[in-house]
């Protein structure tokens, strides 16, 4: 636990540094360019496919004849949760293949500068291991896509998905240069819970308006102090020094 919260607080305070302020615009501007022109190419159809499948049920149709004005609410509503797993996917892989490089090297170099790089990670490794949590990702989306119409459901499950998807993607990335193969499943194993909790409460932020906007580079920058604050610790352990 003490790892968590250290890493949520060194995260926070290195968000304000001029060198890391540069790279927190990256994710959010193209997320922003890339679903702006998918929503003026695409909205109009993907609100009459919703619609559509609404009025197919006799709900729907029910409420075309009473509140026709409700029906496009629920359509409207529909449709973005439809793309809320596109946007977030789209912050996330823009964070991990653009910005999160240069935050480790920042982290890595500010604080842990005597941190040997063993390079146990591969860019192959970070491809099979990104396209599985995205697909597991969204499975889960469309499982528990009923839940979010429970009311606590609708704050609670994306939370929770969204976590699974950072703490699989960004464990394997924020080690990929320092640790070896075995540090990597080393700390995977030892640090899941961690790792999952960590991802939970940074997901908490996305309901936080204008914070929600730095959250991509505030994960990185968390997962990155944890994960190079836990295998210093394995270094430094004795068990580790045996093994040398």
């Amino acid at each position: 636990m003490p790892l968590i919260f250290d890493a949520l607080r060194n995260a926070a305070r290195d968000l304000m540094r001029p060198r890391v302020l540069l790279l927190v615009a990256v994710p959010v501007v193209c997320a922003a360019l890339v679903w702006a022109l998918l929503g003026w190419l695409f909205w109009e159809r993907l609100a009459a496919w919703v619609n559509g499948l609404i009025l197919a049920t006799s709900a729907g149709r029910w409420l075309a004849d009473w509140m026709g004005g409700a029906l496009r609410l629920i359509s409207t509503i529909v449709a973005l949760v439809l793309l809320a797993p596109g946007a977030l996917l789209t912050s996330l892989l823009v964070t991990e293949f653009l910005t999160l490089p240069a935050l480790i090297r920042f982290v890595g170099e500010r604080y842990h500068p005597n941190l040997m790089h063993k390079q146990g990670g591969t860019f192959a490794g970070s491809i099979a291991n990104t396209a599985k949590a995205v697909a597991v990702f969204l499975v889960l989306w469309v499982v528990t896509l009923p839940l979010w119409f429970t009311g606590i459901g609708a704050l609670i499950v994306p939370a929770m998905n969204s976590a699974y998807l950072n703490h699989r993607v960004f464990r394997y990335d924020t080690l990929a240069d320092h640790a070896d193969a075995v540090e990597l499943q080393t700390l995977a194993a030892s640090n899941r819970r961690c790792l999952y909790l960590l991802a939970l409460l940074l997901a908490a932020f996305n309901y936080v308006p204008l914070v929600n906007l730095v959250v991509p580079a505030l994960t990185g920058l968390a997962f990155t102090h944890f994960q190079l604050g836990a295998l210093a610790k394995l270094r430094e352990s004795p068990q580790s020094a045996l093994a040398k």
